[in-house]
């Protein structure tokens, strides 16, 4: 259920003319109580470990306030704001490390029409909105395939040890990014989304701000049991391979990282299944000493299930990263492997339990020291209005 606002009711308390606008509230409150194990092989001369901890996070709670206006002759105009909790499984907060609370997400004013809808703000990425519509877990946990794509893996920059050499500090894609976005309208089961997102949180000697710009296609054909997806990203003057100058490269001009997602499966009853395949490569410019490489890239598979019951969703995830590659050599033992498994009960419209499970094995040449296994269990109760 959402709470709409006519706001042409309280027009006459505000300075500025709203008379034609409809505001609608919305939003899910959902803490999550998290378990989590990981099981380190030996360091160097250091015994194997074995850590666990349990905590909250309100990384799936989000509040929404959304403007609508009808310009006439199938033009239509709006505004938005999300704001979510802190701490989630997304990269974009631009708040500093342990900041807890609700930040603002995305936001953005609208223009639509028979073109489609264009957005200036802050958005999802075309790429993080593929994964988005065919996550598992319904959106619930944002821990889905965030974990492991778009990244060297699992949610780490490649750092220490084996992978030092390959560069420290190799960051995810925008999951967010604020600039021009761009949604087509239905086009006979095709949609077409693009971006255009610049940022300046990057390492100072990257040289001018970061940009990237992506596009995605989605097809559902009307009556039949498929869908198809395709996603590009590519991003200029990040840091490429490393944190800019430095880890062997003498001199930096530039870099371009680029990201390919293609994939697609089927939908029969209340099963849907999908097969994913990702590529992603950071290359930077510029001199490296000898044995420095200046490019690494990955491949990943991603195989997301979900089955609608009576009662809930079950949903079920496969996420392979595979062997980081150089134009030096091969990252040894450098491969990410997440299993996660998910059930949302239909306690009524607006409330559900939930409950996750994740596996997880990240290899040596990632951590920089041993093998680390992973093990998380997520219990929560959502409720929306």
């Amino acid at each position: 259920m959402k709470l709409k606002l006519t706001v042409a009711a309280l027009a006459a308390a505000f300075a500025v003319p709203m008379a034609n606008a409809d505001v609608t509230i919305a939003g899910t409150f959902a803490p999550l109580l998290t378990y989590s194990k990981t099981e380190t092989a030996a360091f160097g001369a250091t015994p194997a470990s074995s850590l666990s901890s349990t905590g909250f996070s309100n990384a799936s709670s989000r509040f929404s306030i959304t403007s609508a206006e009808d310009l006439g002759d199938g033009m239509k105009a709006g505004a938005f704001v999300d704001i979510r909790g802190a701490g989630g499984g997304f990269d974009d907060y631009n708040r500093g490390a342990g900041s807890g609370g609700l930040g603002v997400f995305r936001y953005g004013v609208s223009v639509g029409g028979g073109f489609g809808t264009v957005e200036l703000g802050r958005n999802f990425s075309p790429y993080t909105w593929t994964m988005i519509m065919n996550d598992p877990h319904g959106g619930a946990i944002f821990f889905g395939p965030f974990a492991a794509m778009g990244s060297v893996g699992f949610g780490l920059n490649l750092s220490g040890g084996t992978a030092a050499a390959a560069g420290a500090g190799t960051v995810a894609f925008f999951r967010t990014g604020s600039g021009l976005h761009y949604t087509s309208n239905d086009m006979g089961g095709i949609k077409v989304r693009a971006s255009w997102m610049t940022e300046s949180s990057k390492n100072a000697a990257a040289g001018s701000d970061a940009t990237e710009w992506g596009a995605s296609v989605d097809y559902t054909p009307e009556n039949m049991p498929l869908y198809l997806g395709a996603a590009v990203q590519r991003r200029s003057n990040y840091n490429g391979v490393g944190a800019a100058v430095g880890a062997g490269q003498l001199t930096y001009t530039g870099s371009t990282d680029t990201l390919m997602l293609i994939g697609g499966g089927i939908k029969m009853g209340d099963l849907k299944a999908g097969v994913w395949l990702e590529n992603v490569k950071w290359k930077s410019e510029g001199t490296y000493a000898a044995g420095n490489p200046s490019e690494i890239k990955r491949n990943a598979l991603w195989i997301p299930v979900n089955y609608t019951l009576p009662t809930g969703t079950i949903g079920a995830a496969y996420i392979s990263s595979g062997t980081l590659g150089t134009n030096a050599a091969d990252i040894a033992d450098s491969k990410v492997t997440v299993m996660q498994l998910s059930y949302i009960h239909n306690l009524s419209k607006q409330t559900q339990p939930l409950i996750m499970l994740q596996s997880s094995k990240t290899g040596a040449g990632i951590t920089g020291g041993g093998e680390v296994k992973g093990t998380m269990v997520i219990v929560g109760l959502q409720h929306s209005f």
